[in-house]
């Protein structure tokens, strides 16, 4: 069962408060923590924009298609763990990183999540 487009709407009015609230600190001022909440809030708040009018099968689509990049992006982490890549390592974390809200903010669409995003 997928989320009703009010409560896709109040999600993205919450992230916009707290993209907001970041922003208007002064910007030296903000931490690392502060930062990386920015990062998945803005992301978060991109994606359940874009998936607003979206129907189920489309967004089941989209998150196995994030969920099976997932696995190919853990299994190029361990093989880069492996070789002591650092680099790409350090690459693969971001974008496993936000390729994991992907699936989190999709999931939370679909209702198919217990815990909240």
């Amino acid at each position: 069962m997928m989320r009703t487009r009010e409560e896709i709407q109040e999600k993205i009015d919450k992230l916009n408060e707290r993209i907001r609230a970041i922003k208007a600190l002064d910007p030296e001022e903000i931490t690392n923590e502060e930062k990386v909440v920015l990062a998945g809030s803005e992301l978060e708040a991109i994606l359940l924009t874009s998936v607003l009018d979206n129907d189920e099968e489309t967004v089941r689509g989209l998150l196995k298609r994030y969920a099976d990049r997932g696995e190919i992006l853990d299994r190029d982490y361990q093989k880069a763990h492996k070789y002591n890549q650092i680099q790409k390592k350090n690459e693969l974390h971001a974008m496993i990183w936000t390729n994991d809200i992907r699936v989190d903010t999709y999931k939370w669409v679909l209702d198919e999540e217990e815990t909240d995003i």
